[in-house]
């Protein structure tokens, strides 16, 4: 199974700071994307920040309202106005920002292991990433592709704790029998940019499926027609699954009892916390679920740069990692990206089966994989 990367994208990034010799916000070109930095403290921001309007920042995540709370009691007199967006929708709303002469948004945040965020906004430079060099230095993956990352996730599966006192199943084949059939629930991956990154990546782990299927079965597996094991899988998997618009309904379904396992993102973890009968599937042949992950960035056209930088050093922990911006996002089901920041999660990444997705294969095949999986939709109903 693919390895995460380590601090590799953070050291080139950091090189980069280092041979542009300048201090204040620096733009080098790479990939079509602007690298800034700024070696302003947070209070010749603060003090900048205090002559512009109010920051907008797109969301995918409400987390992101506890760190506009925290952020404006530290920093009186500024304010954040967040607008929270489903995936497809923010991307939509970015580029019409960008293509108006009124640009809206000052900061993103989005997760995008689909490659959607990437093709549309980051290599087209309509938004571009802001790394403190304080912060840098600390950073784990902090540029991949010339995203800024400040949090590591999952789309994994869970089950029903309300149902089962541990998990029934050690291998992904046993989904697909037919006592499951309307029992494991799944976001649209057409929808969810999460649950596609899972889904579509997936299809690149053709002999994984194949050797999972012969330890299920204790055969190898027979194919009829033009189909590979992996698509295969999806095939018979899906008669048994029950596609929603959200992770929300999945988390339900699973603390209902409506749900014998379900795929939705793994931060949804900490509702367990608040009773809800969920518990994710760390261990499972061949893998459970693809990690994802959080980016911020700052568009383009930024009309309050002061204040986007300071909300994102705030909402990365600042210099030492402490910061109250970061903590609402450091839960169970979350890692950490900064080696002086512990991960919310239990159970580190590591130990997880999980899959990586290849981003810009994603983007190069995505007509293919749309279409396979339209199809898979089509069946379903």
């Amino acid at each position: 199974m693919e390895k995460i990367p380590g601090r590799i994208a953070a050291l080139i990034l950091i090189m980069a700071f280092a041979l542009s010799g300048c201090g204040g916000t620096v733009g080098t070109e790479t990939k079509n994307m602007n690298i800034i930095t700024d070696n302003s403290t947070p209070e010749e921001l603060y003090e900048r920040a205090l002559k512009e309007d109010t920051l907008v920042v797109y969301t995918v995540s409400t987390r992101v309202v506890d760190t506009k709370e925290a952020f404006e009691k530290a920093y009186p007199g500024l304010f954040v106005e967040v607008r929270d967006l489903r995936s497809p929708n923010l991307i939509e709303e970015v580029e019409k920002g960008n293509e108006s002469e009124t640009p809206v948004c000052d900061v993103v945040l989005c997760n995008d292991n689909s490659g959607e965020f990437k093709s549309h906004l980051v290599d087209t430079g309509i938004v571009v990433p802001f790394l403190p060099e304080d912060i840098g230095g600390h950073m784990e993956e902090a540029a991949a592709d010339g995203m800024v990352s400040f949090l590591n996730e999952a789309e994994i599966l869970f089950y029903s704790t309300k149902v089962y006192e541990d998990c029934p199943i050690e291998n992904i084949w046993e989904l697909t029998e037919e006592k499951y059939r309307g029992r494991i629930y799944m976001p649209n991956p057409l929808r969810s940019f999460s649950t596609y990154a899972f889904c579509a990546s997936s299809l690149d782990h053709i002999g994984e499926f194949e050797d999972a299927y012969a330890a299920y079965a204790g055969e190898k597996l027979k194919l009829e027609g033009t189909e590979n094991a992996a698509e295969y899988f999806w095939e018979k998997v899906s008669e048994n699954i029950i596609f929603t618009n959200s992770s929300d309904e999945v988390t339900e379904a699973l603390n209902d009892g409506k749900a014998d396992f379900g795929w939705c993102v793994s931060s949804k973890l900490r509702l367990a916390g608040v009773g809800y009968s969920l518990a994710p599937v760390y261990k499972l042949t061949p893998f459970s679920g693809c990690r994802t992950s959080y980016a911020v960035m700052m568009t383009k056209e930024c009309k309050n740069e002061n204040s986007a930088k300071l909300f994102i050093r705030f909402l990365m922990g600042e210099k030492d990692g402490q910061g109250d911006g970061l903590k609402p996002f450091c839960t169970a089901g979350t890692w950490s990206v900064r080696d002086d920041v512990p991960d919310g999660n239990e159970v580190p990444l590591s130990e997880i089966d999980l899959i990586v997705p290849d981003q810009q294969r994603l983007i190069d095949e995505k007509e293919k994989r749309v279409s396979f999986w339209t199809d898979i939709l089509k069946g379903n109903r």
